[in-house]
């Protein structure tokens, strides 16, 4: 079997869960919205990374040629027929007459060996360079070069060219039918609205959008039963014959293929409202660095699109010696969805996807960890603080190395003093085992907590007024309390003007 994804247990991915880190990166929002239309096969595609990086690096490849318009439209063309190919066979099913039952099976099987030929054909014109594109034509070709499955196309298209090419001369004069082979003038549907208007809704072709015939449908078959019984005795033994013809892995390729076009149909329509992506450079080395331009929340943007609103995008530098961020700063200064944008980068540059950003450069990490704030659950009966804890027991386990993380208020609940210490320690502990991240805070001492960390501040105008906009800077003493007062309305002077 072939894989576009390089999976080696397909039925593993299918199991997967959905991540802690898609509800604390909102990825849930993106790519729910990404794969509405493509089937719940395709999203559980995006639950587990690739397995290394050289899987990361054939999938990015990959992308790459389905991002070009000749790749993407012959994928794209290739779904639709092969959607057509499944409604067929579901239509075979549901059809009561056999010769109609007969027609359908073959009706399906023409669809799916013109779907592979034109997959082949389209694809040896687009030329890809990736790997993976290569290897899906050489599988198509060896699939469509067996002599087994050559007989088989051989026998379809001269029965599906026999089949379509029958007439039928209906004619209706003084209540009575006249039924002839030849060529009439106009369409079946058109002679039936003409001849029955009020009774339009009851007519439909047998072999174009119903599965029940009328009365006159069955006469019809009759009438080319009879005159051509060595073609459906061909037909009938081809129906009995049941080849399997679909070639193994097939269907597996047809959901392998949504997981790629499913984002780069999303990209498209995000590029189209003015959104940046672009292909990181993701690289396994040790001298490690994070370098993005314009980065940006992509949920946020969704959002923003929709209520024609702009939004900040930001810059983000991490040197080879520097190993986390952390970041402080106003309430409701865009800390949350700065650390939001970091950790989709890195989740779609391990996914091989472009990522929301005009410029992206990324090291090769082997795990994503999130741990975001959420409100005390009163089914644990733990309390705020042990629930923290116990969230974070998995990242902190021995083995988990070299992965990224993103922090968001941790501690809070806690004493100053006590949240500066396990802070410093939670730190301490992911430099010593070579992750890099970022950590919001409300606690400006940890912004000097060791070595590596680096300080980020959300900014604010000469008004106090938040920009969301974060810069390297060293963390403020003040809380920023007359910014929140002002907002929400507090201030000396707007509580004189509301009682006066």
């Amino acid at each position: 079997m072939y894989s576009l994804l390089q999976l080696e247990d397909r039925q593993k991915l299918q199991d997967a869960k959905r991540p802690q880190f898609f509800e604390d990166l909102n990825l849930d929002q993106i790519l729910e919205l990404a794969t509405k239309d493509w089937g719940e096969g395709v999203l559980h595609q995006f639950y587990a990374f690739p397995k290394d990086f050289a899987e990361e690096t054939y999938r990015r490849e990959i992308y790459g040629d389905v991002k070009t318009e000749e790749v993407f439209s012959a994928l794209l063309r290739f779904q639709s027929s092969m959607r057509a190919f499944r409604e067929f066979g579901e239509r075979r099913d549901r059809a009561q007459v056999e010769a109609q039952k007969q027609a359908w099976h073959l009706r399906e099987a023409f669809a799916y060996v013109t779907a592979i030929e034109d997959l082949k054909a389209n694809l040896e014109k687009a030329a890809p360079k990736s790997k993976g594109m290569q290897g899906l034509l050489q599988y198509l070709s060896e699939c469509v070069a067996k002599k087994e499955y050559a007989d088989f196309c051989a026998e379809v298209k001269a029965l599906w060219a026999e089949l379509s090419g029958f007439r039928v001369l209906l004619t209706y004069e003084k209540e009575r039918f006249t039924i002839a082979e030849g060529k009439g003038v106009g369409a079946y549907e058109k002679f039936l609205t003409e001849c029955f208007p009020e009774h339009d809704h009851r007519f439909r072709s047998p072999f174009l959008g119903s599965e029940e015939c009328s009365d006159l449908e069955e006469e019809i078959l009759k009438l080319f039963r009879k005159k051509h019984k060595e073609f459906f005795g061909r037909l009938e033994a081809f129906f009995k014959k049941q080849f399997a013809y679909v070639q193994e892995g097939i269907m597996d390729l047809l959901t392998e293929m949504g997981y790629y076009l499913s984002f780069a149909q999303f990209q498209r329509k995000m590029e189209a409202r003015g959104y940046a992506f672009c292909t990181p450079s993701v690289k396994d080395e040790k001298d490690k660095k994070i370098s993005a331009k314009a980065l940006y929340d992509l949920a946020l943007a969704i959002l923003c699109s929709e209520n024609d609103k702009e939004i900040v995008s930001n810059e983000a530098y991490l040197a080879p010696d520097e190993r986390f961020f952390v970041l402080t700063g106003p309430n409701q200064g865009g800390k949350t969805t700065y650390a939001r944008s970091l950790g989709q980068l890195i989740y779609f540059a391990k996914m091989g996807l472009d990522v929301p950003a005009q410029f992206a450069e990324v090291p090769y990490y082997r795990n994503l960890w999130t741990h975001f704030s959420v409100e005390e659950s009163a089914e644990t009966g733990r309390g705020k603080l042990m629930d923290e804890l116990v969230r974070l027991k998995p990242m902190m386990e021995k083995g988990q190395t070299d992965c990224f993380v993103v922090i968001n208020e941790l501690f809070t609940t806690a004493a100053n003093y006590d949240a500066n210490v396990m802070g410093k320690r939670v730190l301490e502990y992911f430099i010593g085992e070579r992750c890099e991240g970022i950590y919001v805070t409300h606690l400006g001492e940890l912004s000097k907590a060791c070595e590596g960390v680096v300080s980020l501040r959300a900014c604010v105008d000469e008004r106090q007024v938040q920009t969301y906009v974060i810069k390297r800077s060293e963390a403020l003493e003040t809380a920023f309390a007359n910014l929140q007062a002002r907002k929400y309305g507090l201030t000396y002077q707007q509580l004189k003007e509301r009682f006066s």
